[in-house]
């Protein structure tokens, strides 16, 4: 009877296991390397808001631009400034809905040539969800449309 018991509760557990199966999965994006004609480089965060999101926001942008912001340049320097990322969140019943907005300014600099370019890029996405989600599926949308975001910023960047 407890080998019965035993077993029973193994298939429970396996078809838990299986139903509890996560919708959305945790997307990993490769950036291009994006160069600028300059020497130096600076990232700063002005007008903020605060929040858990915001903070990955702020993780990925860092990674993003000490790995693919490259400068190759033998003067000048160039300054990128996050002005605004903004995160709306609206949950209900059976709905979830995770929207991203990010503004960066981009100021190329040359104090000899007495030039400066500025590049300001905004960029919004969004996701939803309906129907039945766990939290993991809501923080993986999160991330996702974060990670799209920065990635349509690069690509407005590297297409200039």
């Amino acid at each position: 009877m407890a080998k019965h018991l035993v077993l029973i509760l193994f298939v429970l557990l396996i078809g838990c296991e299986m139903n509890s199966e996560q919708f959305i999965k945790s997307e990993s994006i490769n950036f291009e390397n994006v160069i600028f004609n300059a020497v130096s480089k600076n990232l700063k965060f002005t007008n903020i808001q605060e929040g858990p999101e915001v903070e990955t926001t702020k993780k990925l942008v860092r990674d993003w631009f000490n790995n693919n912001v490259k400068v190759d340049g033998f003067e000048g320097n160039l300054s990128i400034n996050v002005t605004s990322i903004e995160i709306n969140k609206i949950k209900k019943d059976e709905y979830y809905r995770f929207e991203i907005n990010i503004g960066i300014e981009f100021l190329e600099t040359n104090e000899l040539l007495n030039k400066r370019k500025i590049y300001k890029i905004n960029s919004i996405e969004y996701g939803d969800l309906e129907g039945s989600f766990s939290i993991k599926d809501t923080e993986n949308l999160n991330k996702n449309i974060i990670s799209n975001s920065l990635k349509s910023i690069n690509q407005k960047v590297s297409g200039m």
